[in-house]
């Protein structure tokens, strides 16, 4: 699916107009007059229809940094999509920065308590205890203690929880 896109003038003499890509983008933006004949010359761009809508506004998408938001993130998805939309949204990191670390994420789809439970699992952490005592491990404060240390964080994309674990 294509997304759609408009570039809102600031100027109040002008009607805006709808695209698609950034050579389509910057042809209209070249032709584009206001009602007395003068080009138009600073827009705001709005995101319409399609994918990736929270990634857009998490990166603050505009005039400026438009052919980047073309170039490296219109065609993200899947995890690299959650991920950067973590990184801007959640973290703060600059539209520049992003791509350089998504490799420093893991991504679990579920709760805090999910992962708890699959971490513990995975790595034998209860193996070394007695099996008549592994019942009185909490599981539920192993996960509230792993979100409060900074261990892991809990977020929601589109719905669906993640728990992001960075390094």
């Amino acid at each position: 699916m294509t997304n759609k896109y408009h570039a809102t003038p600031y100027d109040i003499s002008a009607a805006g107009f709808y695209f698609s890509t950034y050579d389509e983008y910057l042809d209209k933006s070249a032709k584009h007059r206001n009602d007395y004949g003068d080009p138009v010359e600073e827009y705001e761009i709005q995101f319409i229809d399609g994918e990736n809508c929270k990634l857009f506004e998490a990166l603050s998408v505009n005039q400026a940094n438009l052919k980047q938001w073309f170039d490296d993130f219109e065609d993200l998805g899947g995890d690299d999509l959650i991920k950067a939309t973590y990184l801007a949204n959640d973290v703060g990191y600059s539209i520049d920065d992003i791509l350089d670390r998504l490799d420093d994420i893991i991504l679990f789809e579920g709760t805090a308590l999910e992962y708890s439970e699959s971490y513990i699992e995975d790595t034998g952490l209860l193996n070394e205890i007695p099996e008549n005592l592994r019942y009185y491990f909490d599981t539920e404060s192993f996960a509230r203690d792993l979100v409060l240390g900074g261990d892991i964080c809990e977020t929601e994309i589109n719905g669906t929880n993640y728990i992001i674990q960075s390094f």
